[in-house]
């Protein structure tokens, strides 16, 4: 079985419609999102009917839960809220319906998958330090982990006492633990602003991560039309 595992789509549709795209043409069986379809982008609405549309399964992100329960809202930094606003007004019962059906953690295949950090995933712990990866794949009960939250794509292995990130971007799934951070879809913070995904083969055990270009002056362009804060649109071609 083909697995396309998305993260942090945030309401990017150009980016979203072109890793659909590759997905389709690589034959993927299942679509599963790890949250965060919602913020910052601009496009909130037609990114939920998308995911509906492929019957994409999705995990909880943190900007979700702020549109279900918009009092989380103003614990978000200045740039976040305006599209989260955004989002409240624009999505009717049924959007939220959807993201509220969502849990925030899944496991299945001996793989765990979560928005952040897998063993306390409610608490939305970002897995950017070294040392939290260690903490974190010193305890995990499962062999495989795919998370986001990040917006940095990276492959890490522990084969014996400590993890060990790797340059590759594809890695055979061995008798070790493994920790897949997916990156983003629509707003890649790694240096790198084409939309990221992993791509998981559970037969051939293989989990690659891929790049996908997106028409990203259409994405920009509709961000400045709704007067959203100006970096917003300047780090999509940028990768920050």
């Amino acid at each position: 079985m083909k697995i396309a595992v998305l993260a942090d789509i945030h309401a990017n549709l150009e980016a979203l419609e072109a890793v659909l795209i590759v997905a389709a043409n690589e034959k993927v069986d299942r679509i599963l999102c790890l949250g965060d379809i919602v913020g910052y982008g601009p496009d909130p609405l037609a990114c939920i009917y998308r995911l509906k549309e492929v019957g994409a399964q999705i995990i909880l992100g943190n900007h979700d839960q702020a549109v279900i329960d918009p009092t989380y809202i103003q614990s978000f930094n200045q740039l976040a809220r305006p599209s989260l606003y955004h989002a409240c007004e624009v999505l009717e019962e049924s959007e939220v319906d959807y993201l509220r059906q969502a849990a925030y953690r899944r496991v299945e295949y001996d793989a765990v998958f979560s928005h952040a950090n897998p063993l306390k995933p409610e608490e939305w712990e970002p897995l950017y330090m070294y040392e939290k990866v260690v903490w974190c794949m010193d305890r995990l009960d499962w062999s495989l982990s795919f998370v986001g939250h990040t917006h940095e794509a990276a492959i890490f292995c522990k084969m014996n006492d400590k993890p060990i990130s790797l340059t590759s971007s594809t890695v055979a799934i061995g008798p070790h633990l493994y920790l897949i951070n997916v990156g983003s879809v629509g707003q890649p913070r790694d240096g790198n602003w084409r939309a990221s995904f992993a791509l998981w083969d559970t037969e051939k055990h293989c989990v690659e991560l891929q790049r996908v270009e997106y028409p990203v002056k259409i994405t920009q362009r509709k961000i400045a039309e709704l007067n959203y804060p100006n970096y917003l649109s300047e780090r999509l071609s940028q990768g920050e």
